[in-house]
């Protein structure tokens, strides 16, 4: 027992000494402490020497340098310390009380005195309602510098137009020209408004230096609004086309005006607008087409659903697709003409009409058509298949002057003729213009509207109706 509390005091003996530390320090005459505690200092050459229990932090401090901290926690040797000197900056202003960055960074708002490392740094100082100045400084080991400055109230801008307008500064209305405003330095975007007049939008740069005046011009608008007759028309201007009554904001030009509808002639007008409201009213000729027809004497021809004449005729039609049917006692024939296409049609009972309706593709003697489609077939047997889920083939006799329907749709088939190339709506939605063929429609009531007329009908399955 005696030998082991012998060799605890050996150890406590042995932790609890002290070692000798040499340091050198540059610059000389530097104050070492170990927490608050000074425990040498440097001579003038910088060399010292003490003893410390390790392990221990220490710090090397003189003013006018940066304190420098050291950890030792093995044997003792010499220390080379180098501790670098710092300078003093006083920073003041008038008016006081502005923001100071060194190197983009705040350090307090002036006046202000601090400590810093020698070398250079860019200087700011910014205080609301004054320019910011930036400025770019460099401060030598051990010296004091001391920085006034007179900040620059910001100037005013002023922005001037003609006419008198209103300001939008990066999106912020800022009034009505003339008008002088405070507004930070830099890129700003303008927009100028007036009655009247274009938009002017604008980049401005200030500089928060100077007085700076913006003056700006707007260019004189003009707000065309046309109307026309048909109502389906359509309105260009160069390559700008609307449904009317269409509306244009141009500059004050002379414009070229287009007005055109299916089923009437084209207009073009040159037109002088004026500053401000201009109305403009175009109404359009139909495009009148003629059409012979060549039939036997006594067949009763019908254009349009509309009976027209017995026998052969020549008409005069607005539009250009028409729907023609004839009929010979009980001899039928139907069919549709183009005249942008064809001026003339002649009717042949020799041949059967064959009305190809519904969903699915039809071929017809080996000949496939999309429905709906009309073909003619000379009387005899002939091979029809649909081209259905399953397909379905049937072969039929056709006879001269017979109207035949071919179709496994329920569904009724509507035709809707007017005068005038018109819109057309079923139950107000806006189905095509005049004439409109074949639109394929469920059973049941549906409000028919050409142009001015509006009625209901009752539409069967099956069907194919025509509504004038």
């Amino acid at each position: 027992m005696q030998k082991f509390i012998a060799i605890c005091y050996l150890l406590l003996a042995v932790l609890s000494c002290a070692f000798t530390v040499n340091v050198v320090t540059n610059p000389g005459n530097v104050e070492i402490r170990q927490g608050n505690i000074i425990i040498a200092e440097t001579d003038r050459s910088g060399m010292a020497s003490f003893e410390i229990s390790l392990p221990a932090t220490i710090t090397f401090s003189k003013p006018g340098y940066l304190s420098k901290q050291i950890f030792i926690s093995d044997q003792p040797g010499t220390y080379h310390i180098i501790l670098t000197p710092v300078t003093v900056l006083k920073i003041d202003s008038k008016p006081i009380g502005a923001d100071i960055f060194l190197n983009g960074k705040f350090i307090g708002t002036t006046p202000k005195e601090t400590e810093i490392i020698p070398g250079r740094y860019i200087l700011q100082i910014e205080k609301d309602g004054f320019c910011r100045l930036t400025e770019k400084i460099e401060i030598d080991s051990l010296e004091k510098k001391e920085l006034f400055y007179e900040l620059k109230k910001i100037p005013d801008v002023k922005i001037l137009s003609k006419p008198p307008s209103h300001v939008w500064i990066d999106g912020k209305f800022a009034g009505k020209t003339p008008v002088e405003l405070n507004i930070e330095k830099g890129k700003h975007l303008l927009v100028l408004k007036a009655e009247n007049f274009f938009d002017l939008q604008a980049e401005i740069f200030v500089e928060n230096e100077q007085e700076q005046t913006f003056n700006f011009s707007l260019t004189p608008s003009a707000r065309l609004r046309i109307t026309a007759v048909p109502q389906h028309a359509l309105v260009k201007i160069n390559e700008d086309q609307k449904n009317q009554p269409a509306e244009f904001y141009t500059d004050l030009s002379q414009k070229l005006i287009t007005v055109s509808a299916d089923g009437y002639k084209t207009q073009q007008i040159v037109f002088q607008p004026d500053q401000g409201e201009n109305n403009l009213h175009v109404i359009l000729e139909p495009d009148i087409k003629e059409l012979t027809i060549d039939a036997p004497a006594d067949a009763v021809i019908f254009v349009d659903g509309k009976s027209v004449s017995r026998g052969s005729v020549k008409l005069k039609l607005s539009g250009d697709i028409h729907w023609v049917e004839a009929q010979l006692g009980e001899k039928k024939w139907a069919g549709i003409v183009d005249l942008t296409k064809n001026q003339s049609l002649k009717i042949n009972f020799d041949y059967a009409t064959l009305i190809l309706l519904g969903k699915y593709s039809i071929a017809v003697e080996g000949v496939t058509y999309i429905p709906p489609a009309i073909t003619y077939l000379p009387a005899g047997f002939h091979t029809i298949e649909i081209n259905s889920d399953p397909p379905k083939q049937q072969t039929k006799e056709f006879k001269s002057g017979s109207l035949d329907i071919i179709s496994l749709d329920s569904r009724a088939y509507l035709n809707i003729f007017s005068e005038l190339v018109v819109p057309c709506y079923i139950d107000s939605k806006f189905i095509g213009l005049s004439p409109v063929l074949f639109y394929p429609l469920e059973p049941g009531v549906y409000s028919i509207k050409t142009g001015e007329k509006e009625e209901k009908i009752e539409v069967p399955a099956g069907q194919l109706l025509g509504f004038r």
